[in-house]
Protein backbone atom coordinates (compact mmCIF):
# COMPACT_ATOMS: atom_id res chain seq x y z
CA UNK A 1 0.00 0.00 0.00
CA UNK A 2 1.34 3.28 -0.98
CA UNK A 3 1.15 6.28 1.60
CA UNK A 4 0.34 9.87 -0.30
CA UNK A 5 2.60 12.77 -0.29
CA UNK A 6 0.89 13.68 2.91
CA UNK A 7 1.24 10.95 4.89
CA UNK A 8 -2.49 9.96 4.66
CA UNK A 9 -3.41 6.50 2.24
CA UNK A 10 -5.21 7.65 -0.79
CA UNK A 11 -5.54 11.63 -0.45
CA UNK A 12 -3.87 11.60 -4.06
CA UNK A 13 -6.73 9.60 -5.48
CA UNK A 14 -9.33 11.64 -3.94
CA UNK A 15 -8.20 14.30 -5.31
CA UNK A 16 -7.95 13.10 -8.94
CA UNK A 17 -11.40 12.57 -8.38
CA UNK A 18 -12.63 15.93 -7.66
CA UNK A 19 -10.38 17.53 -9.66
CA UNK A 20 -12.80 15.02 -12.35
CA UNK A 21 -15.94 15.97 -10.78
CA UNK A 22 -15.26 19.75 -11.75
CA UNK A 23 -14.16 19.74 -14.76
CA UNK A 24 -16.76 21.35 -17.30
CA UNK A 25 -19.39 19.53 -19.41
CA UNK A 26 -21.88 20.54 -21.85
CA UNK A 27 -24.89 22.07 -20.68
CA UNK A 28 -26.66 19.38 -23.17
CA UNK A 29 -24.84 16.43 -21.71
CA UNK A 30 -25.98 17.71 -18.48
CA UNK A 31 -29.57 18.61 -18.79
CA UNK A 32 -29.76 15.16 -20.46
CA UNK A 33 -28.52 13.03 -17.95
CA UNK A 34 -30.99 14.79 -15.77
CA UNK A 35 -33.70 14.19 -17.77
CA UNK A 36 -33.20 10.26 -17.83
CA UNK A 37 -32.33 10.19 -14.32
CA UNK A 38 -35.90 11.51 -14.20
CA UNK A 39 -37.77 9.41 -16.70
CA UNK A 40 -38.74 12.85 -18.85
CA UNK A 41 -36.43 12.15 -21.82
CA UNK A 42 -39.70 10.15 -23.25
CA UNK A 43 -41.79 13.55 -22.40
CA UNK A 44 -39.27 15.62 -24.26
CA UNK A 45 -39.27 13.57 -26.62
CA UNK A 46 -42.86 12.98 -27.31
CA UNK A 47 -43.15 17.19 -27.07
CA UNK A 48 -40.79 17.36 -29.91
CA UNK A 49 -42.87 15.18 -32.55
CA UNK A 50 -46.05 17.30 -31.28
CA UNK A 51 -44.03 20.48 -31.89
CA UNK A 52 -42.37 19.46 -35.31
CA UNK A 53 -45.62 18.27 -36.33
CA UNK A 54 -46.99 21.10 -38.96
CA UNK A 55 -43.47 21.29 -40.01
CA UNK A 56 -43.40 17.17 -40.45
CA UNK A 57 -46.70 16.86 -42.60
CA UNK A 58 -47.21 20.45 -43.37
CA UNK A 59 -50.37 22.45 -42.41
CA UNK A 60 -53.39 21.33 -44.28
CA UNK A 61 -53.13 17.96 -42.62
CA UNK A 62 -51.44 18.82 -39.11
CA UNK A 63 -55.60 21.06 -39.17
CA UNK A 64 -57.29 17.59 -39.60
CA UNK A 65 -54.50 15.54 -37.81
CA UNK A 66 -52.82 15.68 -34.53
CA UNK A 67 -50.62 13.25 -32.52
CA UNK A 68 -52.03 12.12 -29.09
CA UNK A 69 -49.41 9.79 -27.72
CA UNK A 70 -45.94 8.63 -28.19
CA UNK A 71 -45.76 4.95 -26.74
CA UNK A 72 -42.00 3.33 -25.44
CA UNK A 73 -42.22 1.07 -28.31
CA UNK A 74 -41.87 4.00 -31.02
CA UNK A 75 -45.60 3.71 -31.76
CA UNK A 76 -47.16 7.62 -32.25
CA UNK A 77 -50.73 7.61 -32.14
CA UNK A 78 -52.40 10.06 -34.08
CA UNK A 79 -56.51 11.20 -34.01
CA UNK A 80 -57.80 12.21 -37.40
CA UNK A 81 -60.94 14.45 -37.67
CA UNK A 82 -62.01 12.12 -40.43
CA UNK A 83 -61.68 8.86 -42.17
CA UNK A 84 -60.49 10.22 -44.85
CA UNK A 85 -57.98 12.37 -43.27
CA UNK A 86 -56.85 8.77 -41.50
CA UNK A 87 -57.01 6.85 -44.65
CA UNK A 88 -54.43 9.65 -46.22
CA UNK A 89 -52.25 9.74 -43.38
CA UNK A 90 -51.98 5.99 -43.54
CA UNK A 91 -50.48 5.88 -47.07
CA UNK A 92 -48.46 8.29 -45.99
CA UNK A 93 -46.93 6.52 -43.39
CA UNK A 94 -43.48 5.33 -44.62
CA UNK A 95 -42.95 9.29 -45.75
CA UNK A 96 -44.00 10.56 -42.56
CA UNK A 97 -41.72 8.39 -40.70
CA UNK A 98 -38.97 9.12 -42.41
CA UNK A 99 -39.76 12.82 -41.79
CA UNK A 100 -40.07 12.09 -38.48
CA UNK A 101 -36.56 10.85 -38.61
CA UNK A 102 -35.03 13.67 -40.08
CA UNK A 103 -36.94 16.55 -37.97
CA UNK A 104 -36.99 14.85 -34.33
CA UNK A 105 -34.74 11.93 -34.27
CA UNK A 106 -34.01 8.72 -36.31
CA UNK A 107 -35.49 6.13 -34.56
CA UNK A 108 -37.92 7.67 -32.56
CA UNK A 109 -41.11 7.26 -33.78
CA UNK A 110 -40.88 3.83 -35.75
CA UNK A 111 -44.57 3.07 -36.46
CA UNK A 112 -47.64 5.52 -36.77
CA UNK A 113 -51.04 4.36 -35.77
CA UNK A 114 -53.90 6.28 -36.82
CA UNK A 115 -57.53 6.20 -35.38
CA UNK A 116 -60.36 9.07 -35.94
CA UNK A 117 -61.89 11.10 -33.47
CA UNK A 118 -65.16 10.99 -35.61
CA UNK A 119 -68.20 11.30 -32.95
CA UNK A 120 -66.65 13.78 -30.65
CA UNK A 121 -66.29 17.57 -30.80
CA UNK A 122 -63.07 19.07 -32.03
CA UNK A 123 -60.78 20.92 -30.14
Amino acid sequence: MRVGQNGRDGANGREAMTRRRREPRLIGAELADVLRARGWDGRLAAARVVARWPEVVGDAVAAHCQPSRLEEDGTLQVLADSAAWATQLTYLQGKLLDRLGTECGPGLVRRIQVRTNEGRPRR
